[in-house]
């Protein structure tokens, strides 16, 4: 096995959009830097390999992602279809999506550069490693966020229950902590790499924030760098239905407390990871469609209601969205009927694999893949090579709520992706020697 990695600052010069909130103006400074990591994985004996990149914003978009990913495999033979770039889900970064505010084109074009730059340097870092995974737990940071108040009505846990109201939760978190460690082989205390896996929704800082900041995990990668060496890459999970405490800590020391409770998790797990130099490294990916949602006549009359009043103009809003926005929204999907590209890509290293998704699934489907999951470790990368938003359970459909409402994919979007998801991993399992 060879293994190689990198960093590089991916900070904007000046103000910028900011995503992941419906935001006023543009960022008044900078908190703490942004960075995009990569780590580059390949077996020495047939020569297969992968990289997965982690950037410091909310998402990307998929043609982004693909000019990266088509770029880095021209300067480095890597196959494009074997090279994740995801997004860690800060909602305190610049504008790379566009969710709410306009896209910082110029910003994008850099950052492009900076990842294809990214990849080219890990695998030019690559040397003779030993690695090994383990799974760990954290339990403070993520809550589930749907809850059903005593009149029937579902609200997200950044909303106060209404006065006299009580308001059970809808699900549960996935409190996995996914760790790979890889470490030079000559030197086995010499980490290369610390690639950790987990489901949050890294917005402790709401809208009202403008300093641009990585938010929880960019912290998190800090402490376990100071504390293991190497590079920290922190790739999100399945986190479409997890959030923070929304009511509580939206504060730097709330960033603080988080960033802190998940490297001290995944610095635990680490310490208890066998390292090996055999073991098989391989990758494979899936193309298909997805059908997107469909609109009634009814949903539609209401938009076009709605945005008479509103002339189209969005009010910025701390979480959360607005009717105008959803209106707005509305009438921009309703106007696109052709399904939507997804590829998914299967990174394993020896029983453990990484599958990457691109957009939000609710936690529900990613505790069932990886439950169904012919290895022994599995773990969701969310946002990845692009994004297609949130993909709700068929029940959450039928209650409503914040993700319901700004989904794109259709009502079984789900029952599709969890069979390629599972072939995926079956294909990529077989390919083990």
């Amino acid at each position: 096995m060879i293994a190689g990695a990198a960093k590089v600052d991916i900070t904007p010069s000046g103000p910028v959009w900011m995503d992941g909130m419906i935001r006023e103006h543009k960022s008044e400074g900078v908190h703490d830097p942004l960075h995009a990591r990569a780590l580059y994985l390949a077996s020495e004996d047939t020569g297969r390999g992968f990289v997965i990149v982690s950037a410091d914003v909310c998402a990307l978009r998929t043609q982004d992602a693909d000019i990266v990913r088509a770029q880095a495999s021209a300067r480095t033979g890597l196959p494009a279809d074997h090279i994740i770039v995801a997004a860690t889900h800060t909602h305190s970064g610049p504008a790379a999506k566009g969710f709410f505010n306009p896209v910082e084109e110029e910003y994008v074009a850099g950052l492009r550069r900076k990842l294809v730059q990214v990849i080219e340097d890990a695998l030019a870092r690559a040397v003779p490693a030993a690695a090994g995974c383990a799974s760990g737990e954290e339990h403070t940071i993520s809550h589930y966020r749907r809850l059903l108040a005593d009149d029937g009505r579902v609200i997200m846990n950044w909303e106060p229950v209404p006065e006299g109201r009580t308001a059970k939760t809808l699900g549960e978190p996935d409190p996995e902590v996914g760790v790979t460690v890889v470490t030079e082989r000559a030197e086995p205390g010499r980490t290369i790499c610390v690639l950790f896996n987990h489901a949050g929704h890294p917005n402790v800082m709401s809208g009202d924030n403008y300093l641009l900041s990585a938010d929880y995990p960019g912290f998190a990668c800090s402490r376990i760098e100071d504390a293991l060496g190497g590079t920290a890459v922190f790739v999100n999970g399945a986190q479409g239905s997890v959030d923070i405490d929304g009511l509580k800590d939206r504060d730097w020391e709330g960033v603080a407390r988080a960033g802190s409770a998940l490297a001290d998790a995944v610095v635990e797990t680490a310490r208890r990871v066998e390292l090996s130099d055999g073991l098989d490294v391989r990758a494979s990916s899936v193309r298909y469609l997805i059908a997107r949602r469909d609109f009634t006549p009814a949903e539609l009359d209401w938009a076009e209601d709605v945005l008479a009043k509103t002339g189209g103009r969005v009010e910025a809003h701390p979480d959360g969205i607005g009717d105008d926005y959803k209106a707005l929204l509305y009438s921009r999907l309703a106007a696109r009927s052709e399904p939507m590209q997804v590829e998914q890509t299967c990174a394993a290293i020896g029983d453990t694999a990484y599958i990457s998704f691109p957009g939000e699934l609710f936690t529900e489907f990613g505790l069932k893949i990886k439950k169904r999951s012919p290895f022994a470790r599995t773990y969701i990368i969310g946002l990845a090579n692009g994004c297609i938003g949130y993909v709700p359970t068929r029940e959450a459909i039928s209650q409503g709520g914040y993700e319901v409402d700004t989904r794109r994919v259709a009502d079984d979007a789900a029952d599709l992706i969890i069979e390629r998801s599972l072939e995926l991993l079956r294909t990529a399992r077989a390919l083990s020697p």
